[in-house]
């Protein structure tokens, strides 16, 4: 099986940690190689796309893909003090040089609200530090997963009023249930690229026909809302956060829905749950990564000792895709400071262990 620290070609292609045993995440990074050159940045359409298939055929994008994104607890006091900034400016870099940054955000841009379900670990974060989100360079954020309405319906209002000022697309979450399946629609590069969002995690707030919440990762469900985005977009991307904490192996919850997505036309699922990295599997013409751990958390010396260097290990996940499929992928290694609480470019001998970890992970998931 290749390296993923090499560049990996592919042709045409449970509880939450609020749920179960969330620790105090912190995290510093820079980049330490870049997975490509700078592109354009990709812009919000509302208009279908208007290429046809003969003029899409050499077009490709490249996705940045990255994992959890928390922003509360202690990363409140730094961001005070420093910038909404602050978490990201190690690694920015590596967001802004893809044609489109994804992450998942774990917890709520609110103070509103009270805490909702019966949950040991809940994420508020003030709307105003949603800024840092835009000037890092990401451009659309998963809000389908167990904190996104930590604060009740209050809280998922007023994190997507903060999204939707400071210009960064969402999907995952809404006003009902047809709102948290709905895709997000994003163009780049002429291509134009749907995102669905969803999660099964049970101390989740799911939507209902007429009550806010996040989507449910319903196989079935997901293969008919990826038929239907199909139809409007060139690529198809799926964020599911699904299975079980700080475990290496994919388990069924996140195999069925993340293979019946494929099966249906997307192009990649981005997973994220277990709050560290997980493989990657080449199933059908699609790729799925089970997960992407976490990119910014609130951990510190307490949490390395306790949980060991797998919730530390980090990376950004570069994947070139065009209409065909998954062109390429490239892994860049990164590391969360517990010193400066947010993530950095990991040190040669870090890059080196989690690359190689990675290369154990991707063997258990059935790598690319």
């Amino acid at each position: 099986m290749p390296s993923p620290r090499l560049l990996l070609l592919v042709l045409l292609s449970s509880a939450a940690f609020a749920c179960a045993g969330d620790p105090s995440p912190q995290s510093q990074a820079s980049p330490t190689r870049a997975a490509t050159p700078p592109t354009p940045a990709a812009t919000a359409s509302p208009a279908e796309s208007t290429a046809t298939p003969a003029t899409m055929i050499d077009r490709t994008v490249t996705i940045a893909a990255v994992g959890d994104v928390m922003l509360a607890r202690d990363l409140v006091s730094l961001m005070d003090e420093h910038g909404a900034f602050y978490p990201f400016a190690l690694v920015a870099d590596l967001l802004r040089d893809a044609d489109l940054t994804i992450a998942n955000l774990e917890g709520t841009f609110t103070e509103r609200g009270d805490p909702v379900l019966d949950k040991p670990f809940t994420f508020r974060t003030p709307p105003r530090f949603a800024d840092g989100l835009a000037e890092a360079g990401i451009d659309l954020v998963s809000l389908g997963n167990n904190h996104a309405a930590d604060f009740g319906p209050e809280s998922l209002v007023d994190t997507i009023a903060a999204l939707e000022r400071v210009g960064v697309a969402y999907a995952g979450a809404g006003p009902d249930e047809a709102a948290a399946r709905r895709p997000a629609f994003l163009e780049a590069n002429g291509l134009r690229i749907a995102l669905l969002s969803y999660t099964d995690i049970p101390c989740a707030t799911f939507a209902g026909e007429d009550t806010p919440g996040v989507a449910f990762a319903d196989a079935e469900d997901i293969a008919a809302d990826v038929r239907a985005a199909r139809e409007r977009a060139d690529i198809v991307i799926v964020s599911l956060h699904a299975g079980i904490e700080y475990t290496d192996a994919p388990d069924v919850t996140q195999q069925e829905p993340a293979r019946a997505a494929i099966d249906a036309g997307a192009a990649l699922v981005l997973g994220h749950h277990s709050h560290t990295l997980q493989g990657w599997e080449r199933y059908g013409e699609g790729l799925i990564v089970y997960s992407l751990g976490n990119f910014v958390f609130d951990l510190d010396e307490d949490d390395l000792e306790h949980l060991g260097p797998r919730a530390f290990e980090s990376m950004v996940l570069s994947v070139t895709l065009s209409a065909q499929g998954v062109q390429d992928v490239t892994a860049t290694p990164l590391f969360f400071d517990t010193r400066e609480n947010r993530p950095r470019p990991a040190t040669a001998e870090e890059a080196e262990a989690i690359l190689r970890r990675l290369d154990q992970l991707n063997a258990i998931a059935g790598g690319p």
